[in-house]
């Protein structure tokens, strides 16, 4: 795998720019680079984004001067997906296919963004780039098949795509079905947490270490299709993130799980070997407390505004 650093970016497109990691990138790169374009449902949220079009189904062309497209439009919520399986994969597969087609006729280099669910339960931890996909929910399995679209992209057509499979990035505007959002919403409506499988492990990184890592990523110029896994490198159980969650707001509140909550499948642990991103000098800085910390405050000071039910 060649690449050399400091390329030029000239201009960034931005699918879900509106989203939790698409506002996030948006907001960061525009410090950088002359132009971000966005792709996102509802009026940008950032100013600086020219949106070019709302949906990544029907968009046809792409400015010329694009020469990134970082995907990060998708269905994430598992439940969802499993729910509503055709609008998973029109979404997730078909979008990221037609979004692949501009960047074969933009010559852009694309950037898509993948999850570690498309591991499944792994025979060991942590996990690795090499390790066997072995998707279990609707939403891993539409994961798999875009990953394989990008690599028939790269394959024939000569496209430079990278493949970022995410662990469980939380931070500010991060979803509500995400569980970091979850518990605080709990905590801060002062009743009991009530989660599913409080046991089960995860590797949780702050979207500021996200961040890092996807402007050094941005800046190498890989060959072909590359995969990265983009993680702590650390698990936590979610019982432990309610615990230390509960301890950052000084509310003592009971934490409950109930089994109607807890999925088919669940996985036990899950953590990133992420040794592949620390080669290109890439290093974690917030610990989970100061991300934990972070993230509860600025929840606390938007739910200023809302009653919670």
């Amino acid at each position: 795998m060649s690449n050399e650093k400091s390329i030029i970016v000239e201009s960034i497109l931005i699918t879900g720019a509106n989203g939790f990691l698409g506002s996030h990138l948006a907001q960061f790169f525009q410090k950088n680079h002359a132009k971000i374009y966005g792709i996102s449902h509802g009026n940008s949220i950032n100013p600086e984004v020219e949106q070019i079009h709302d949906d990544i189904l029907s968009v046809e062309t792409l400015p010329s001067d694009v020469s990134t497209i970082l995907h990060f439009a998708a269905l994430t919520d598992i439940p969802f997906c499993e729910n509503n399986p055709d609008k998973c994969f029109e979404i997730n597969v078909d979008g990221t296919k037609n979004m692949l087609e501009l960047a074969r006729k933009n010559d852009s280099r694309f950037i898509f963004a993948s999850s570690s669910h498309v591991y499944g339960k792994p025979d060991s931890i942590p996990i690795d780039e090499n390790f066997p996909l072995k998707p279990l929910s609707i939403y891993a399995k539409s994961k798999v098949k875009a990953e394989s679209i990008c690599e028939e992209y790269a394959k024939l057509y000569g496209l430079k795509i990278l493949i970022i499979r995410t662990f469980s990035i939380y931070g500010s505007n991060s979803p509500s079905y995400s569980i970091i959002s979850r518990i605080i919403n709990q905590i801060l409506s002062q009743e009991k947490i009530v989660l599913g499988n409080i046991k089960a492990k995860r590797d949780f990184l702050h979207v500021s270490d996200f961040l890092s890592a996807m402007d050094i990523l941005i800046q190498n110029n890989f060959s072909g299709c590359s995969k990265f896994n983009v993680g702590y490198g650390k698990s936590f159980a979610i019982q432990e993130l309610c615990e230390k969650l509960l301890e950052i707001s000084y509310e003592n509140l009971s934490i409950k799980s109930n089994p109607n909550l807890i999925r088919d499948n669940e996985i036990d642990e899950l953590i990133c070997n992420n040794l592949k991103l620390k080669k290109l000098g890439w290093i974690p800085k917030l610990s989970i407390d100061e991300g934990l910390t972070d993230v509860f405050h600025w929840f606390k000071s938007k739910s200023k505004n809302t009653t919670y039910s």
